[in-house]
Order: structure tokens, then sequence, then C-alpha cells
């Protein structure tokens, strides 16, 4: 899917000026959230799809029904970017089929269990191990929460802890 600019994690999903940014850097028209939790409450769909930018289209999906399109090729065709809530997500949709070649860090929900592995990116010993399944699948897996920030490598984040 040539279309497709950016895979991410966000537990946020779709937040004010980081993703105007991200937006930005990648000319993304489209946004597809997928989080279960969020598709089944219409109040959480509602906030979201008035979170993004002005003149983006955002759906919210299950990630059953996000699986789904990515198979029948009706994923939007504009500049796209897709939206994980978590790092478990990412890793559930690409082991049913949706196949992306990276995936971008950009901030996994806080707990007393978890280090900073980057600028503002916390992980537990749960996301290291749920990510190196991607990384060990070919998915460039990398840190970036703004695009100023520099790319750290997964590999990289491995040698440090």
């Amino acid at each position: 899917m040539e279309n497709l600019k950016l895979t991410r994690v966000d537990f946020r999903l779709i937040h004010g000026q980081v993703m105007t940014r991200w937006v930005a850097e990648y000319q993304i028209k489209s946004i597809i959230c997928v989080d279960d939790k969020s598709a089944k409450s219409p109040i959480l769909k509602k906030i979201l799809l008035g979170a993004a930018p002005g003149g983006i289209k955002v759906e919210v999906e299950t990630l059953e029904n996000a699986v789904k399109r990515w198979k029948e090729n009706t994923m939007p065709t504009d500049n796209l970017m897709i939206l994980f809530k978590t790092p478990e997500s990412a890793l559930q949709a690409y082991q049913s089929g949706m196949t992306y070649p990276s995936l971008q860090i950009g901030g996994i929900e806080g707990a007393r269990d978890k280090k900073q592995v980057a600028r503002n990116i916390t992980m537990s010993k749960s996301d290291i191990e749920t990510l190196k399944v991607l990384d060990n699948n070919g998915v460039k897996v990398y840190c970036q929460a703004i695009p100023d920030d520099p790319k750290v490598s997964f590999s990289s984040i491995l040698a440090k802890i």
C-alpha cells in the first residue's frame, strides 16, 4: 500500500499539536484509528473525529474491521496514517494480515513498570517483547515522539536495556 505514509503507536491516538505536526510532515489526508474501545464508544469516537486537524478524513475502526478492510483493499487511497493505541494491537493487526513496513512509537501509556527508552517514550518489558516480534518479522520499529526528534532505532533501545 504505497499511500501508507505513517504507522504509529500513540496511546492518545489523535491529540493536539503533535498530530498536527505529523499530518503536515507526511501530508496526511486520511487517518485510521485502530482501537476497539474507541470504535465501540460513540463518545470516544466523536472526540477522535473532532480532534483531527481540519480537512483530514478520520475513521475509527475495530482491529478486526481494520484488518478486513486492509485485506479487501478498501482503505483510503490518499496519504494515509494508521494509528494504534498499543504495541499489542499493532502486533495483532500485523499477525492478522495488516503487513505494514514500519512502526513509529510515539507514546505508550505510562505505568510504574515502564522505563524511559527515548525522549518522552517509556516501555515495559512486555512492550519490548511485543515489539521484538514485529522487529523480527522485518518491521522497522523506531521511536520518535515529534518530527524534530531523531529516530531512535529499536536495536539501539534493545542495546540500552
